[in-house]
C-alpha cells in the first residue's frame, strides 16, 4: 500500500511535471492518489499535460523510484516535508513555484521561530567577513533561524557565527542529502545537522549543477521573513536570492560599500533601485520587523564598532580604531577623543594605514575600513 508522499514522489520524478502543473493536477482530480485513478480525458484537461506525460502517469513507473527514495531517507533520518504536511515552511508554502516536497535532515522544526537569511560574495572580504558574524551573532542570541547556503565566504561565516553562539541556523542545500557542496563543509554541516536543519528539494543522486542553485535561492527567501545582504557583486547569488525575496514580497536589506568596491556594487545597487533597505546594525533588522530583542553586552571590543583582532594592532591604535567606529572624524577629533598628542597620533594614523585599517578623507579626515 503506497503513502501519498509515495504518490507524490512519483509525481516529481515524472518528466515534464513541475510543481505548478502537479498542484493543479491534486486539485482537479481531487487528491493524490486521484491523479494516478483519472481518466484519460480529465487528465488532459489540466493546463501542463500532454499526451507523453499521460503516457508516464499511467505507467505509474516512477513509484518504484519513489519507495527507493522513501526507503533512503528512512535508513538516514531524513524527514520528508510535502506541502500538505503541517511541518512544512509555512511562509513558503505561499510563493507560486514553492517545492511539493523538502527532505530535512535535523530537529529544527521550520514554522518554531523567525527565520531570517544572511547571503553575499563567495569572495567576502575581512570587512564583510566582520559584518557577517555580527548580524548572525544578533539574530541567533535573539533565537532567530539563521538560513544560508553553506557556501564559500559570507554563507559560510554566517553559518559559523550562530554555531559558535549557540543558536540554530538551517543551510539550503542544491542538491540531494547522499552527498554535500562543498565538501570542504561536511564537518560544519554535521554540527548544523546537530541542532538545526540542512534542506534541499533534491533526492539522492541530484548533483550540485549549475541550475540547481537559483532554484534554491528562491528556497532561501521563501522560508525567510526577511534577506540581509551583506557584500555582493552586480551579479551572482546574493543578488539571485535578493530578487526573489522581492518578488515573493520578503523585505531585503543591505550593508552599502565604498564606491567602487567590486563586492559593494551589489548591495548600492539594491539600495539604489529600492529593492533594499539600507541597514548598519543588526537591530534595525530587528526594529524594521518588529521582532522584538533583548539587549546584550557587547564584547568590550564591539562596543565602538565591529569586532577586531586586536593581535595585530597597538593599544593606541585600538583607541584610533574605536574613535572612528561611528564615521569618519578630523585629525583634531580624534587627538581630542584618545588623548594622543597631535605628534604620536600621526605616527599611529600612518601605521593604521598601512595596515590598511583606515583611509584618509580631504580635509585631514579619517575612516575606518574595517
Amino acid at each position: 500500500m503506497y503513502s501519498h508522499n509515495h504518490y507524490l514522489l512519483s509525481l516529481a520524478l515524472t518528466r515534464g511535471l513541475g510543481p505548478v502543473t502537479i498542484k493543479n493536477l491534486i486539485a482537479y482530480c481531487g487528491g493524490i492518489e486521484a491523479v494516478f485513478e483519472a481518466s484519460k480525458s480529465k487528465l488532459l484537461k489540466t493546463p501542463g499535460v500532454g499526451d507523453q506525460t499521460l503516457k508516464l502517469l499511467r505507467s505509474k513507473q516512477e513509484l518504484s523510484r519513489a519507495e527507493q527514495e522513501i526507503k533512503y531517507c528512512q535508513r538516514h533520518g531524513i524527514e520528508i516535508l510535502s506541502y500538505l504536511d503541517p511541518d512544512f515552511p509555512q511562509l513558503l508554502s505561499f510563493i507560486h513555484d514553492a517545492p511539493l516536497i523538502l527532505f530535512k535532515k535535523g530537529p529544527l522544526n521550520l514554522n518554531a521561530q523567525p527565520a531570517l537569511a544572511i547571503v553575499g560574495t563567495r569572495r567576502v572580504s575581512p570587512y564583510g567577513r566582520e559584518l557577517a558574524e555580527i548580524f548572525a551573532q544578533k539574530f541567533a542570541q535573539q533565537d532567530i533561524n539563521v538560513v544560508s547556503g553553506l557556501a564559500y565566504g559570507v554563507d559560510i561565516v554566517s553559518h559559523k557565527a550562530v554555531l559558535k553562539a549557540g543558536g540554530r541556523t538551517t543551510a539550503v542545500l542544491a542538491h540531494g542529502l547522499d552527498t554535500l557542496y562543498p565538501s570542504n563543509h561536511r564537518k560544519k554541516a554535521k554540527e548544523i545537522e546537530e541542532t538545526g536543519a540542512l534542506l534541499t528539494e533534491y533526492l539522492t543522486g541530484a548533483k550540485p549543477d549549475a541550475p540547481h542553485f537559483p532554484a534554491r535561492n528562491r528556497i532561501i527567501s521563501g522560508i525567510s521573513r526577511a534577506v540581509v545582504v551583506i557584500e555582493a557583486g552586480e551579479k551572482g547569488g546574493a543578488l539571485i536570492t535578493a530578487r526573489y525575496a522581492f518578488d515573493q514580497n520578503r523585505e531585503v536589506f543591505a550593508i552599502p560599500g565604498r564606491v567602487g568596491d567590486e563586492f559593494s556594487k551589489g548591495c548600492n545597487k539594491l539600495i539604489r533601485q529600492d529593492v533594499a533597505k539600507l541597514v548598519d546594525r543588526p537591530e534595525q533588522v530587528l526594529e524594521e520587523l518588529d521582532i522584538q530583542w533583548e539587549h546584550h553586552q557587547q564584547h568590550p571590543q564591539l562596543q565602538l564598532g565591529l569586532q577586531l583582532d586586536t593581535t595585530h594592532y597597538s593599544a593606541p591604535e585600538l583607541k584610533v580604531l574605536n574613535a572612528l567606529a561611528d564615521g569618519a572624524l578630523h585629525v583634531d577629533k580624534i587627538s581630542e577623543m584618545t588623548g594622543i598628542t597631535h605628534a604620536g597620533l600621526s605616527q599611529h594614523l600612518l601605521s593604521l594605514e598601512f595596515k590598511d585599517a583606515i583611509q584618509q578623507s580631504p580635509g585631514k579626515k579619517f575612516h575606518r575600513k574595517l
